[in-house]
């Protein structure tokens, strides 16, 4: 509960650090630095991605731990120098997507201090360092709200922010340094062999999320190349917030749910292991549906609530148009990924994603999708529900996962009437008071449905919680 409550505090805090920024910079001068940290990103997740997520699946076990955490170390320092001569060899080829030499260079340091941030904490939660992981996140949020927001305000330029963010996010690693060391692990006992299993492992995890970011790229680069930088900070402030929004909440399903079921199939097996995937499925819809259809009925209020003067308008519109796409992306990873996971074959999320590249690159040359930001926002969601119908497709072949299409359909009917309840609420004034109602109402709703029809055993598991506990069962707890 601990790590969960700290990465939403975390996602709430990058999120108005986003909304802040946008503000200071501007649309053009944003659009400039959200293509820096989007580079940054797809570096941070092709280069090391792979070594976080072997940090989560490899550094709890006591067994190896030193040589594990040597082979991690030496597999990061490598990837620092591949990351640095891929962007040397970019500017050697005078391609610099528009950013100029200096934040093609920042592009880099950008990615290395993000990899080691989010490396770390991988490590932190995988070890149980809980203190630890607060005071990671404690200080890099410090930093970057007195920092980064304080340079931002007396520059207004993409560069130096770019800069100071890098270099807080760094800092606050350093400080945790000693948390991080693992007595006698030097990194001469890097192991070749350990290496190859990391990379087996992650490879097809990596391949799949580096290629989603890269169709963000691509349409931002198409938006600062037919439509102006202005255009395209708008259409980066849309996809961001939103992106950052749906991937915090959907961390509960994609990641927690899935380890519940990973620790049930060591303990019971793999039928069920199965059975909770499948249940897992129907909560992971419970969750995103109504956030999807709340997100984009409610976007007006949104919009006037959190969002800068410069952005509005476009950004509810651009949302509106991206909110299906994001939904999409999530479903892959919350109710896709699973299955072919703990069936250890994770080709089809490549397969996916490879899917989703080609038919935005077809797409974005259409004249319907290639006038305005607007048809680039479409293009951008058909690709994404493209990808999640061919994932969709490979993962109904595993039957034992299937859903229960008896749960599915309520959640659906209770999700539509959220939106039809909603709407008009963005009439109400003040905007904060128009997002608590939509808040407690939407709320209310699918939560009656969920509880009411007792869908994936929830008013079950809530009446278990709740009923009280014969004092000897209580004192075996406690014991």
């Amino acid at each position: 509960m601990l790590y969960a409550a700290v990465f939403f505090l975390n996602a709430a805090a990058n999120f108005a650090l986003g909304i802040a920024i946008s503000a200071l910079l501007g649309p053009a001068e944003f659009g400039r630095y959200a293509t820096v940290a989007l580079g940054a990103s797809i570096l941070a997740m092709a280069f090391f991605d792979w070594l976080r997520l072997s940090s989560i699946r490899f550094s709890a076990a006591d067994e190896r731990r030193e040589a594990t955490a040597a082979s991690l170390e030496a597999s990061y320092v490598a990837m620092i120098v591949a990351a640095v001569v891929a962007v040397g060899a970019l500017r050697a080829l005078g391609i610099d997507f528009g950013m100029g030499a200096s934040l093609l260079w920042l592009t880099p340091l950008m990615a290395i201090a993000y990899a080691r941030n989010d490396f770390t904490a991988a490590q932190m939660r995988a070890r149980a360092q809980g203190s630890a992981y607060v005071a990671l996140a404690g200080i890099r949020q410090s930093l970057t709200f007195t920092v980064v927001i304080g340079i931002a305000a007396g520059t207004r330029s993409a560069g130096p922010v770019a800069a100071a963010l890098a270099a807080t996010t760094l800092l606050s690693v350093v400080a945790l340094g000693p948390a991080m060391r693992t007595p006698g692990a030097g990194l001469t006992l890097a192991d070749r062999r350990t290496i190859g299993r990391f990379i087996v492992y992650a490879k097809p995890i990596v391949v799949s999320g580096v290629i989603y970011l890269l169709i963000a790229f691509i349409d931002r680069q198409l938006a600062f190349e037919r439509f102006g930088a202005a255009a395209a900070g708008k259409l980066s402030l849309a996809t961001d917030l939103g992106m950052r929004l749906f991937f915090a909440i959907n961390f509960v399903p994609e990641t927690l749910l899935f380890q519940y079921a990973v620790q049930r199939e060591s303990e019971e097996g793999r039928p069920a292991a199965e059975r909770q995937i499948a249940l897992n499925i129907v909560l992971s819809f419970a969750v995103l549906a109504p956030l999807a259809i709340g997100y984009m009925v409610m976007a007006p209020t949104f919009e006037a609530l959190l969002v800068p003067a410069a952005y509005r308008g476009d950004y509810a519109r651009l949302s509106l148009l991206l909110a299906p796409g994001l939904f999409a992306l999530c479903a892959i990873y919350s109710m896709c990924n699973p299955v072919f996971q703990l069936a250890r074959k994770t080709w089809p999320l490549t397969v996916a994603a490879l899917t989703a590249l080609l038919a935005n690159l077809v797409l974005t040359r259409l004249p319907l999708f290639a006038a305005d930001v607007d048809g680039l926002a479409r293009a951008y969601t058909i690709s994404f529900v493209i990808a999640l119908a061919v994932a969709a497709t490979l993962a109904l072949r595993v039957r034992p996962i299937y859903p229960s299409f008896r749960d599915l359909l309520p959640i659906a009917l209770a999700t539509a009437a959220m939106g039809l309840a909603l709407r008009p609420m963005n009439a109400i004034q003040p905007p904060i008071l128009a997002a608590a109602l939509a808040l407690l109402t939407g709320g209310s709703i699918v939560t009656a449905a969920i509880l009411g029809l007792d869908i994936g055993g929830c008013r079950t598991f809530v009446a278990a919680r709740l009923r009280p506990q014969p004092a000897a069962a209580v004192g075996r707890r406690n014991v």
